[in-house]
């Protein structure tokens, strides 16, 4: 498994996209459970120049994303983005997919609160969604499961397939840290996300952008929402990010 990893890892690619803002903890579907996620994020004053041609910015735009999953083991986990994308400029665009496999060998329970895995994902993007139409990052995940908080951490290796286009990986480090709650709000807390540059020369530190958001998680065990997980944050962005971004996921259980 080590020399596959560092297979993908010479060979993965790095999307713009803004399609999925999550930080992943250890939460894995069980063996033949199927799973949908709904991720919904806009940035009401985002980012309005152009870095390459017919990019689709991110001012006034809007991404729905379904992802569905299916558990093939207690470890492994198969999934699969279907990106959407709406901007004023060329109105809704289907902007590819990205199909995904999930590898959690350490699982939190009731013995231990540990989680430890990773993530591969493959993006295949229409132009002007991204520099670099094919991509993939490998995702690192790390998680806490306490009796009062989840903690989890995400470094993030990304890298460009198209021609013309840096080919060095790119570092990310994304945080969460939720307080769990009793009744309808399962959580409250921070997620904070930072893009360093390439992996061996970070970027300056005004280059690196940072998003810090306020999260907030519900459970519904009634009402026409029976069942649904449902995340709700806001988040503050400098240094190059989005000034405001809002996101949402509607899980729904299958």
């Amino acid at each position: 498994m080590g020399a596959a990893i560092f297979c993908v890892l010479q060979n993965f690619a790095h999307a713009d996209l803004v399609d999925e803002i999550q930080v992943y903890d250890g939460e894995i579907n069980k063996p033949g459970e199927v799973g949908l996620e709904l991720h919904v994020n806009t940035s009401p004053n985002g980012k309005s120049s152009l870095a390459f041609d017919r990019e689709r910015v991110t001012d006034r735009g809007l991404r729905i994303t379904p992802e569905l999953s299916y558990g093939l083991t207690d470890a492994f986990e198969l999934g699969l983005y279907i990106p959407t994308i709406y901007t004023p400029q060329y109105g809704y665009e289907l902007a590819g997919y990205k199909p995904r496999i999930k590898w959690m060998p350490i699982r939190a329970g009731e013995n231990q609160p540990w989680s430890a895995g990773i993530n591969v994902e493959y993006a295949k993007l229409k132009t002007g969604m991204s520099e670099s139409a094919k991509g993939s990052e490998v995702r690192f995940i790390m998680g806490y499961e306490g009796q009062s908080w989840r903690l989890a951490m995400n470094p993030i290796l990304e890298k460009n397939f198209s021609p013309r286009t840096e080919n060095t990986p790119e570092l990310e480090m994304n945080f969460r840290a939720i307080l769990k709650q009793e009744g309808k709000m399962k959580g409250i807390g921070l997620e904070y996300y930072h893009a360093l540059g390439l992996y061996n020369n970070f970027s300056p530190a005004s280059e690196q952008s940072k998003q810090l958001f306020l999260v907030t998680e519900f459970e519904f065990k009634e009402g026409p929402f029976k069942d649904w997980d449902m995340h709700f944050a806001a988040g503050k962005g400098w240094d190059g990010a989005d000034p405001f971004t809002v996101k949402m996921i509607f899980a729904p259980k299958l």
